[in-house]
């Protein structure tokens, strides 16, 4: 259910039955991970680069907006 080099799609089941292997894609891999129900996006593992990153930017961003 690839959408992407840098993006899989995966069902919350089948992440749970292969959770190493997932963790292994997100932080090897650099891939992010959507995590599906019923074909619906529920929620994305990232690496903790990433997501240090994000939360950095974020800041930024906030910091920009005052």
């Amino acid at each position: 259910m690839a959408t992407s080099d840098r993006e899989l799609r995966m069902g919350v089941s089948d992440a749970r039955a292969n959770l190493t292997e997932v963790i292994a894609k997100v932080r090897l891999l650099g891939q992010c991970v959507v995590l599906t129900r019923r074909e619906k996006p529920q929620a994305v593992l990232v690496s903790h680069d990433f997501y240090e990153q994000a939360l950095s930017d974020r800041a930024r961003l906030e910091s920009l907006e005052k």
